[in-house]
């Protein structure tokens, strides 16, 4: 029996987070801040023999998670578990926005064993009073800012009862000034776009996803993508900013959960909306808006799922090209076929051809069972553990070698020979090979843990038989149940190469084949 055994110690993968405070100097700028609070975390490291592996610089002012990138790709870094500790000036700079907000932070780092780094002190989250002093610092920085953000809002309330547009500029617009106060002036080239999107709407009677589709073969993109979707085009059709009008708190947004999820928001009453006549020109005519509103409230987009589960291989099957889940889609031409939600991404193919395939698997699977092979598949397993242990073994060495040379990377650093930028790049290097590493060598543990201790095909055997036996009367649902007894995952490739019925489908079995 092998036990891998891993020792943790959280200065071998640290990240540096910088944001500039309102402690910071005001005549100082945010590039002069980072670049002073950088200066002295490195020093920090370099005296703690921190191993640094990259530098999270928060250039964007916003103190709700969504609205500061950097964090967002610290915690989604974290949770890949790139990193043992995070270094930052003070405990508030992570975040001192909602109480939602910092525990999703403090929970994220929690979980994943991270540890908080300032000047002043190391704090172990799992340590029950190091937890107690993060939260309070958290909790005073919080209601400091509450109390800011109040006179905030009350000051943007009344400019937009001016008629002054304070938030991010939408597409057909630039920001301008007038007598220092923020409004809009028409951006020509993206105003044409909003023109020709309500012609197409209103007057050609084009949907969402047409025009979409024909702005894109146009070689017209949006700001923030590569390419115009149904979503935003029913979003620049119901903004009213394009007639001139400045409407605020039209939207509640919701905070994230999790830093992976996505960012939504909600409408809120009319009653709670500020809607005034904006200082801005305007697009669109009132009468083309208004028709607009008509038309979409008539087209309406129900949901077709109903409850009931009408695809066998849900949860299992999935695009080898872009990962993401292969979805049953059924018309009255082709019936049911499977495809990826990604458009143009990999070929769909029919249902029945993927079921067909996996059945005259699973029946020469049953029939191999019924033979006399048990000793020569012991003996093939046998052989792939040997090869997947030598595997291991030479990870390990591999690994060891690496740590050597990273643990020399500080003594360059202090003696001058890398200046800041080397140092991350040459540790850059190395953790990442390093990383690599340590993926294999999970990999092939994992491989190794499947080969010695996953059960064999034959205590399958059960499950086999009832699935081919009664298949044509099992439902959707009790099919789908059963093939994920049998099956882990499958990975799905059709390419426009291929014929209609040829495809590759590669199983990741729960059972030693």
């Amino acid at each position: 029996m092998v036990i891998f055994m891993q020792f943790f110690n959280y200065k071998d993968s640290v990240a540096i987070y910088l944001r500039k405070s309102r402690m910071d100097p005001d005549d100082e700028s945010i590039d002069e801040t980072l670049a002073r609070h950088a200066d002295t975390l490195m020093k920090l490291a370099a005296k703690m023999e921190l191993n640094i592996v990259e530098i999270y610089k928060e250039v964007v002012s916003g103190d709700g998670l969504f609205t500061r990138p950097e964090m967002v790709r610290l915690l989604q870094d974290i949770e890949q578990n790139k990193y043992s500790a995070v270094c930052c000036m003070e405990i508030d700079r992570l975040g001192r926005s909602s109480q939602k907000d910092g525990g999703i932070i403090l929970e994220t780092f929690q979980e994943h064993n991270v540890f908080i780094i300032t000047p002043n002190k190391t704090y172990d989250l799992s340590n029950e009073y190091d937890e107690q002093s993060v939260e309070m610092q958290s909790f005073i920085a919080r209601q400091e800012l509450k109390s800011i953000k109040r006179r905030l809002r009350k000051g943007v309330e009344k400019s937009c009862e001016f008629g002054y547009h304070v938030t991010e500029p939408p597409y057909g617009y630039r920001r301008t000034y007038i007598d220092k106060h923020p409004t809009l002036e028409i951006c020509e080239d993206e105003a044409n776009v909003i023109r020709m999107v309500f012609d197409m709407y209103v007057n050609q009677r084009m949907g969402s996803q047409v025009i979409a589709d024909r702005l894109n073969a146009m070689g017209y993109c949006p700001r923030k993508n590569d390419h115009f979707s149904r979503t935003t085009i029913q979003f620049y059709l119901q903004n009213p900013t394009y007639l001139g009008k400045i409407v605020w708190n039209k939207r509640k947004h919701i905070k994230k959960k999790l830093p992976t999820d996505k960012h939504r928001s909600v409408l809120n009453d009319e009653d709670k909306w500020i809607v005034s006549d904006g200082i801005h020109p305007a697009i669109i005519s009132q009468e083309l808006f208004d028709e607009a509103q008509t038309i979409r409230k008539t087209r309406s987009h129900p949901p077709s799922f109903t409850g009931e589960l009408r695809n066998p291989f849900a949860g299992l099957i999935y695009c080898k090209k872009c990962g993401a889940a292969i979805q049953r889609q059924y018309s009255k031409v082709s019936g049911n076929r499977l495809l990826c939600p990604n458009a143009g991404c990999m070929r769909s193919i029919k249902t029945d051809y993927v079921e067909d395939y996996i059945l005259k698997f699973l029946k020469q699977i049953l029939a191999d069972c019924n033979s006399t092979v048990e000793k020569q598949v012991q003996n093939e397993t046998d052989k792939q553990s040997e090869l997947i242990k030598i595997s291991i073994r030479d990870l390990q060495r591999t690994l060891k070698t690496l740590n050597t040379q990273k643990s020399s990377l500080h003594d360059f650093l202090e003696k001058g020979v890398y200046d800041i930028p080397t140092f991350l790049e040459r540790s850059n290097v190395l953790v990442n090979k390093i990383k690599k590493a340590e993926a294999a060598l999970q990999e092939k543990q994992e491989q190794l843990k499947d080969v010695e201790y996953a059960p064999p095909i034959k205590e399958a055997v059960p499950i086999l038989k009832k699935l081919l036996l009664h298949y044509d009367v099992l439902s959707v649902a009790e099919k789908n149940e059963m093939y994920k007894q049998l099956i882990k995952r499958i990975t799905y490739s059709h390419t426009k190469y291929q014929k209609c019925n040829e495809f590759s489908l590669e199983i990741e079995w729960r059972y030693v084949l």
